[in-house]
C-alpha cells in the first residue's frame, strides 16, 4: 500500500478510485492456483445479532494469536455435522417398512453458515506457518511480512464476527445496495465474477435519508465478499475477479468531498489488507481525461503485477469493443457509452427484480437475484425483514 504519509486528503480519494478494485477491490498480487487439505479457523462466540456495531475497520484491537486458530473444515460443516444429520425417526421407518407412505422425512438442518480465513486449497494447509500462499504473493515471499498480515486478518475476523456475517440478519441490504451502484453481473469468457461499480455516485444525502452510515456500507461489502468466495464461488481453486470501475459522474467535487475521501480510505484499507490477490483484471470505463494525468501521479507507486492488470478506457466505440471482448456475455448494457445513468443525488439507480426470469447481466443479475434471495431468507429465520429505501 501507498504509506500513508504521502497522500494528501485531496489525492486520497483518487487512490480510492485508482485502486479499489485491485486485489479484489485494492492492490491485488498475482494469483496462484494451491493444493487441498486441512482448514484452518478461528474459533468464534457467536453472541451479537444484527449489524449493530460500529466499527472502526481500519486496524484491530485483538490480542488473537496465530497459534490461536482450530482446525475445522471449510463451510461450517464438520464430520460430527454429518454423522449428526443422519438422524432416523423409528417409528417412520418402521411405518415406511409396512408400506406407509404417508411417513414424514425429517427436515434437514439449517445450513451451517460459517466461513474461515482459510480454505483446504489455499496453500495454508502446506505451508509451515499455515500462511495462505495469497499473502505470500502479496509481500513478495516475505514470510515475516505475510504472517504479519495474515495474523492481523484473523484478528480482524474474530473482532468483527466475520466468519459468521452470512448467517446474521442484514435488514439494510438494499439501503446498501441503493446508497452505491455495485453488482456482480456474470463471468467473463474466462469464468471470472465481474463485479461492477460506481463509485462516483456514492449518496451521501440517500445515506443519510435512509439513516445508514458508512459503517453500515462497510459491512455491506464485507457480507457481498464473503458471500462471493464462500457460497458463490466456493472453489477449488482460488478464485478471481474481473473489477469494472465506472468512473461516470466523476468531478474534482468528489475528490475535494472529505466524506468520500474517509470512505475511500477506509475501504481500500479494509479490503487491500485482508482480501488480497483476487484481482483477474481491473477495467477503468468512462475514465474523464483529468483521470489520466492522475493515474499517471500513482502508477509508479504501484506494483508491477498490479500495473499490468489496470486497463482505463474512455467512452467510445473503442471502449464498447474492449468490454465486450473482455466482459463477453456478461457486458452490461448500462456500461455501453451510449447508456444513460441516473447520477441525480437521491435517485434510485436501479430496482431490484422480483422473478429470476426478469433477470439480465447487470445490476438484476441472476447472481443479483440470488444474493438478495439468500439475505431476505436469512432475514425470515431471524423473524426480521428487508428495511425499505426511503
Amino acid at each position: 500500500m501507498l504509506p500513508e504519509q504521502i497522500i494528501s486528503p485531496f489525492l486520497a480519494a483518487g487512490v480510492y478510485l485508482i485502486c479499489s478494485l485491485n486485489s479484489n477491490i485494492a492492490w491485488a498480487a498475482t494469483h496462484s492456483a494451491a493444493a487441498a487439505g486441512a482448514d484452518g479457523r478461528i474459533s468464534i462466540s457467536v453472541g451479537r445479532a444484527g449489524w449493530h456495531r460500529n466499527p472502526s475497520f481500519i486496524s484491530s484491537k485483538s490480542a488473537l494469536h496465530w497459534t490461536d486458530t482450530v482446525l475445522q473444515t471449510r463451510g461450517g460443516s464438520t464430520e460430527d455435522d454429518e454423522g449428526a444429520t443422519a438422524v432416523i425417526d423409528a417409528e417412520a421407518s418402521t411405518a415406511s417398512s409396512e408400506g406407509d407412505d404417508a411417513s414424514e422425512s425429517a427436515e434437514p438442518p439449517p445450513r451451517n453458515l460459517t466461513f474461515a480465513a482459510t480454505k483446504p486449497y489455499d496453500g495454508s494447509p502446506e505451508d509451515p506457518d499455515g500462511i495462505p500462499t495469497r499473502f505470500l504473493l502479496m509481500k513478495k515471499g516475505d514470510r515475516e511480512g505475510a504472517k504479519e498480515a495474515f495474523e492481523a486478518t484473523l484478528a480482524w475476523r474474530e473482532e468483527f464476527d466475520v466468519d459468521t456475517i452470512l448467517s446474521r440478519p442484514h435488514p439494510k441490504y438494499d439501503i446498501c445496495k441503493a446508497l452505491v451502484p455495485h453488482y456482480f453481473a456474470g463471468n467473463d469468457p474466462h469464468n471470472n465474477i465481474v463485479f461492477v461499480q460506481r463509485p462516483a455516485q456514492l449518496d451521501f444525502e440517500l445515506m443519510r435519508k435512509n439513516n445508514a452510515t458508512i459503517d453500515d456500507l462497510l459491512n455491506h461489502y464485507i457480507y457481498v465478499i464473503e458471500y462471493c468466495w464462500n457460497i458463490l464461488e466456493e472453489g477449488p481453486t482460488e478464485g478471481v475477479m474481473t473489477n469494472v470501475l465506472d468512473m461516470r459522474g466523476l468531478s474534482f467535487r468528489n475528490m475535494k468531498n472529505q466524506e468520500y475521501i474517509g470512505f475511500g480510505k477506509r475501504f481500500v484499507n479494509m479490503m487491500s489488507s485482508n482480501y488480497p490477490g483476487r484481482s483477474y483484471k481491473t477495467l477503468i470505463v468512462n475514465a474523464p481525461k483529468w483521470f489520466h494525468a492522475l493515474y499517471k501521479i500513482f502508477k509508479p507507486l504501484l506494483r508491477e503485477s498490479t500495473r499490468q492488470k489496470i486497463v482505463i478506457l474512455k467512452a467510445g466505440k473503442q471502449q464498447d469493443s474492449a468490454l465486450k471482448l473482455y466482459l463477453g456475455d456478461s457486458l452490461p448494457k448500462d456500461l455501453l457509452s451510449g447508456d444513460k445513468v441516473a447520477t441525480e443525488p437521491g435517485v434510485r439507480y436501479f430496482l431490484p427484480v422480483e422473478e429470476k426470469e426478469e433477470c439480465e447481466p447487470g445490476p438484476n443479475s441472476s447472481i443479483e437475484f440470488d444474493m438478495r434471495q439468500f439475505c431476505i431468507e436469512q432475514l425470515a429465520l431471524h423473524n426480521e425483514t428487508i428495511t425499505e429505501v426511503v
